[in-house]
């Protein structure tokens, strides 16, 4: 070979490698843009907020306390008078609308300014969000947000998850429009838009209950279910505006909350609600716990949300388009529980039938979504747990 051939083929070497390795670069940038879209969406905002969004700050100032004079609740539920100690405000279903509201503020002023931090994540590879947990960040609502069961059955169902902690929101909130509005803004950073319309399961828990149990009373439009852990204030479970939206109320046996003023008490707004609004609501009591869920207690949770949305949530719903119009449930359809007996405590195989079937009291006994979910609530209440 002479020395020009030699040269030639050489330069051609140099063009090759060098073209090998352009190639591997753009491979490479390649990968790291497709690994960066796949990537679940994690975005999480803070905002100070006046006091006056607070459920506390409502009570206390809007004009709602006293107004369930001649308490309905306490008449049909036979409540005894509980000791001075344990007084607890017994009316939370509110008359009061956004403009009363805005007026109170105007009159009473907006308050001291607190953080809210807001967090949302969804599933890499979802393209369409078909609907929201929504959990508020008082109690175990933190850990529930990050746990993996919960995040794989996200995945599964393309479900985003929202949360939101801090004083004037965590513990219920006014109005309604302040998730609304949060949720629409998500929607924009993430680039899906349809969280502003996506259908809504609520979790709250302890004082939490003061958003999951209100909230639907005047949302059932956007909301497929929601559950009350523990609640603080069973008295706030007590939403006759809720009572076509499947509910989930779980108390803790030794749970101090649900001693005050008594276990039966507790459990018997429960059965007001199904007694005199006939309610799509059930409770289960978790023997041998206390006031937070443990690993037992989130696979009866998450069989709620998944048997609620599928019974609830239409299959081609697409929230891309405007708002999502949910299923109705009828009574008719569902399965009755008997009631845990406070009196003998501990597990409990519950019966559990058909509605048309049941031999118990049909008017006070939990209502079950299905045969499916029936099964499991009275395995969660007979064992203490599923089976994995």
């Amino acid at each position: 070979m002479s020395n020009i051939q030699s040269q030639r083929w050489l330069l051609v070497r140099r063009h090759f490698l060098r073209g090998i390795g352009t190639t591997m670069a753009l491979l490479g940038m390649v990968a790291a843009c497709s690994t960066a879209f796949a990537a679940d969406v994690e975005l999480s905002e803070t905002l100070q907020l006046p006091e006056c969004h607070s459920i506390g700050w409502v009570r206390a100032n809007a004009g709602v306390k006293g107004q369930g004079a001649g308490n309905i609740i306490l008449d049909e539920a036979k409540w005894g008078t509980p000791a001075p100690n344990q007084v607890i405000e017994q009316h939370w279903d509110w008359n009061l609308s956004d403009a009363q509201w805005a007026e109170a503020v105007k009159q009473k002023g907006e308050g001291k300014k607190e953080d809210v931090k807001f967090d949302l994540w969804i599933p890499e590879g979802v393209e369409l969000a078909r609907g929201i947990v929504v959990v508020s960040g008082h109690g175990s609502g933190e850990a529930l947000f990050k746990h993996a069961e919960l995040r794989k059955l996200a995945r599964e169902l393309h479900l985003a998850l929202f949360k939101f902690v801090g004083n004037p929101m965590q513990r219920g909130f006014w109005p309604r429009s302040l998730l609304y509005d949060r949720l629409k803004g998500f929607g924009a950073r993430s680039q899906h838009p349809e969280l502003e319309n996506a259908p809504l399961f609520l979790y709250g828990h302890s004082n939490g209950t003061g958003f999951s149990a209100i909230f639907p009373a005047t949302e059932g439009a956007r909301v497929w279910a929601w559950v009350s852990m523990r609640p603080g204030t069973t008295y706030q479970v007590y939403q006759p505006g809720a009572a076509q939206l499947p509910g989930m109320i779980i108390f803790g046996e030794d749970d101090a909350f649900f001693a005050r003023p008594s276990k039966e008490q507790n459990m018997a707004v429960v059965e007001a609600m199904r007694k005199k609004h006939h309610a799509l609501w059930h409770y289960a009591v978790e023997p041998k716990t206390g006031h937070g869920p443990g690993e037992k207690t989130w696979p009866l949770v998450f069989s709620f949300l998944r048997l609620s949305f599928a019974a609830r949530v239409p299959a081609d719903a697409d929230a891309s388009k405007g708002p999502v119009k949910l299923n109705e449930l009828k009574a008719e359809s569902g399965y009755l529980g008997q009631n845990w007996n406070a009196e003998k405590g501990g597990y409990q195989t519950l019966p559990i039938a058909p509605v048309a079937d049941f031999a118990g009291d049909k008017f006070t006994a939990s209502w079950l979504l299905n045969a499916a979910f029936a099964a499991d609530w009275q395995t969660s209440q007979r064992d203490g747990q599923l089976a994995k």
